[in-house]
């Protein structure tokens, strides 16, 4: 089950807590990570208390800490560092444990971050990648490119998507990424619609259409177009 999870106010008063204690020791040190500091206070993780909730049973051990283990994963990702070495960092770093919202008693280890992780993304759910050769079979000429592998595949999946509407349907609301995509949603995307920066009326869309370029599929030219000006 989810145990309580600590508010965005409380986070922020915590840290303004811990920074200005450790100001009188560290002042270098915070005033390198002033803007860690500055984009941990501003990022709201409120919204992602009832999309996370529903990861959890309604019984067993409380798990703790999962707000600031999302912090801390953001934490990272600014400043470039593998999990493996994060942990670690946290133990050695003081203002990078204020940041994250932990004290050296209350700080999780690397197994709770991948537990997170399997909560997300479980692993019975996650794509497998299979191998494939990128070396063509047969050589081509100047000129030339290899015809469409799978002619046909688009419609071939639109017949079957009309045929079978429901199990697709079902299908994708259980996507890998769906609880990736409703964080982003609640967390990010509505917060920067409440500050303005994007405008209620934005249409976005995304279109996987094949275009036709100089390039070769195995990475070498076949045009001359950079020679003529053209980049695009």
């Amino acid at each position: 089950m989810l145990d309580y999870c600590r508010l965005n106010k409380d986070y922020q008063r915590f840290v303004l807590t811990e920074l200005r204690a450790l100001a009188q020791t560290r002042p270098d040190q915070i005033n390198e990570y002033r803007d860690a500091v500055s984009k941990m206070l501003i990022l709201n993780l409120d919204p992602l208390i009832p999309v996370i909730s529903p990861l959890y049973p309604p019984i067993g051990r409380p798990a703790e800490m999962q707000l600031e283990i999302f912090r801390s994963f953001v934490l990272m990702d600014d400043l470039h560092i593998l999990l493996d070495n994060w942990v670690e960092k946290l133990t050695c770093n003081p203002v990078l444990r204020a940041i994250a919202g932990f004290t050296l008693e209350n700080m999780p280890q690397t197994s709770s971050y991948y537990d997170f992780i399997n909560r997300i993304v479980p692993l019975d759910e996650r794509p497998v990648i299979k191998q494939f050769n990128r070396k063509p079979k047969d050589k081509l000429k100047k000129g030339e490119k290899l015809p469409p592998k799978n002619p046909g595949v688009v419609a071939n999946l639109v017949g079957r998507l009309i045929k079978d509407e429901k199990r697709f349907t079902k299908r994708l609301s259980r996507r890998p990424e769906r609880f990736l995509q409703k964080i982003f949603a609640r967390v990010s995307v509505d917060r920067s619609v409440e500050l303005g920066l994007v405008p209620d009326t934005v249409s976005i869309s995304g279109d996987g259409t094949c275009v036709n370029t100089g390039a070769s599929h195995y990475g070498k030219k076949v045009c001359k177009c950079i020679d003529n000006g053209i980049y695009i």
